[in-house]
């Protein structure tokens, strides 16, 4: 994984460990998954392992925009005429423009994401991964998503 020229890639979204700061290149699925386990450094073992195991493979490795929402899309007379802010691309795990395309950023860009999903490869499996992780990056404040790995992984919160 890595940005064009071998550069690293931002994406605080996948790495939500701190803004602006850049992740690789990385290779074997392990490397990302050490870049987003500092964002759970308050997680218990137990739960990071159950998460692990969940994580889909990254590869094949694919370019991606990774920020597709509405504002960045140009349309004149309903055909596409370009495309903006390509300032997050590079090359991601092959599910990480499906997953990103379910972040809305306000209620338009929810709408135009969920027609963007209907035209893209399904990898629900993988944006509930990524949801999973983001909620328990929250972690002792689990939200009802973070609740829910838990009890479907069969495990509570330490007392």
């Amino acid at each position: 994984m890595e940005s064009i020229g071998g550069q690293p890639l931002y994406s605080a979204f996948l790495f939500p460990n701190g803004y602006g700061i850049g992740h690789g290149p990385l290779s074997l699925d392990d490397e990302p998954w050490a870049e987003m386990l500092l964002a759970l450094s308050k997680v218990p073992e137990e739960i990071r392992l159950e998460l692990r195991r969940r994580m889909p493979s990254a590869a094949p490795y694919t370019f991606t925009h990774a920020e597709l929402t509405n504002v960045n899309i140009i349309v004149d007379n309903g055909n596409l005429a370009g495309i903006l802010d390509w300032g997050s691309s590079g090359y991601f795990p092959v599910w990480w423009e499906f997953t990103c395309a379910g972040i809305g950023l306000g209620q338009e860009d929810k709408e135009w994401k969920d027609l963007l999903r209907m035209h893209l490869q399904d990898h629900t499996e993988a944006r509930n991964f990524w949801l999973d992780f983001y909620a328990l990056r929250k972690y002792p404040n689990l939200d009802e998503r973070g609740l829910s790995f838990l009890k479907s992984s069969g495990l509570s919160m330490p007392k």
